[in-house]
């Protein structure tokens, strides 16, 4: 993402370790949001996932 906020994390407080690379030998942390469906609402509204809103992303949580 190049150091980019998406549209659903602009009101929140970011920790750098959300800017760093991923280790694939880690297993990753929860996100709490039905990636799956999350990605299905946004394209079928047109949309990236980082284009998304707080209000769009929450009818995702888990």
């Amino acid at each position: 993402m190049n150091g980019m906020k998406p549209k659903f994390m602009e009101n929140s407080v970011i920790q750098q370790s959300y800017y760093e690379q991923p280790n694939p030998y880690v297993n990753a942390p929860s996100c709490h949001v039905n990636l799956l469906e999350l990605s299905r609402y946004a394209k079928k509204k047109g949309k990236k996932i980082v284009e998304l809103t707080q209000e769009e992303v929450k009818k995702f949580s888990i």
